[in-house]
């Protein structure tokens, strides 16, 4: 998820696929940790880390080739 400008603040958005896999409504309380990642194993590697698990279903929008 990419960091973006949202008045005077930083917002990091959701995407819709991401809102419709973990069944996610205006109002609902997440619990997020925050780091600067550069590639999508590091992501996927944070995440275990910390216990999270996805969806079985869950694929990531954009993967990309990482050298």
């Amino acid at each position: 998820m990419q960091v973006s400008k949202w008045g005077n603040c930083l917002a990091v958005r959701i995407p819709a696929h991401i809102v419709k896999q973990l069944g996610l409504q205006e109002g609902d309380s997440v619990d997020a940790v925050f780091s600067r990642l550069k590639t999508r194993q590091e992501a996927l590697r944070s995440m275990k880390e910390v216990g999270r698990r996805l969806p079985a279903d869950f694929r990531f929008e954009r993967e990309r080739d990482e050298k």
